[in-house]
């Protein structure tokens, strides 16, 4: 007969916090780029002492949860964003038409990010990439491409869809692709009224998320991505 009674083991504060702070991130309540309340913050909501804190801070950022910025505070870090992505950068480097095969693998990912996103968003998903796409316009009367505005739209749709692993393989593919394709897309927006007719394809998406029309979406989406990518194509072959 095995014992009776079991040692009571008592969890360290600190492992408390990280598996808090840790649940938060996968449940996609804090999202890569959110940036953590500050540390007095912190210990006032969580009601721990500063160097339980401290190492919690430590052990996420050790684990690939966090990123520290000097001066500007902690922000979630994409989950997948320490996997060892040189060999690939390597590879695009050498070949810069395979710009269009990862145009293609985004693409596949992405309608159905819309796809999704209009089954599941909420109003507050809706204000979100509708501010977006405002953002985006407003950006692009200045006649520039906004890599950042563009990324924050799509982003907005991934995170529509309270995909976990979806936000993160997204937010993943701009932080890995933006070497190649920002500059790129920058290039091919200098042609006639390409900033348009993108603003009006985000436009377009969103309508179709908001108005619950997943297949509607996902059409949308692909149309935008196929039409992007045509763009690259001839840019890349001259």
């Amino acid at each position: 007969m095995g014992p009776l009674f079991e040692e009571i083991i008592v969890e360290k504060v600190s492992d408390k916090i990280s598996e808090q702070l840790i649940k938060l991130i996968i449940d996609g309540k804090l999202k890569p780029g959110d940036k953590l309340p500050g540390e007095r913050q912190l210990i006032e909501l969580l009601g721990v002492g500063r160097s339980s804190l401290r190492e919690a801070l430590n052990r996420l950022e050790t684990l690939g949860y966090i990123e520290v910025h000097k001066r500007k505070g902690n922000f979630v870090k994409s989950v997948d964003a320490t996997l060892q992505l040189h060999p690939l950068k390597d590879l695009i480097r050498s070949d810069l038409k395979q710009i269009v095969q990862l145009y293609d693998i985004r693409r596949d990912i992405e309608q159905f990010s819309a796809y999704n996103a209009a089954l599941q968003r909420t109003e507050e998903d809706l204000i979100k990439i509708e501010r977006c796409v405002a953002d985006m316009r407003q950006q692009m009367e200045g006649n520039k491409f906004s890599w950042d505005a563009d990324q924050s739209f799509h982003i907005a749709i991934a995170q529509a869809t309270h995909n976990f692993l979806r936000v993160h393989v997204t937010t993943n593919i701009f932080e890995f692709s933006e070497e190649f394709l920002k500059p790129a897309l920058e290039e091919a927006t200098r042609q006639d009224d390409t900033l348009k007719i993108i603003a009006d394809q985000h436009e377009a998406i969103y309508r179709a998320i908001a108005q619950g029309d997943a297949d509607q979406a996902r059409r949308k989406m692909a149309e935008h991505l196929l039409w992007t990518n045509e763009k690259l194509t001839k840019l890349l072959g001259r």
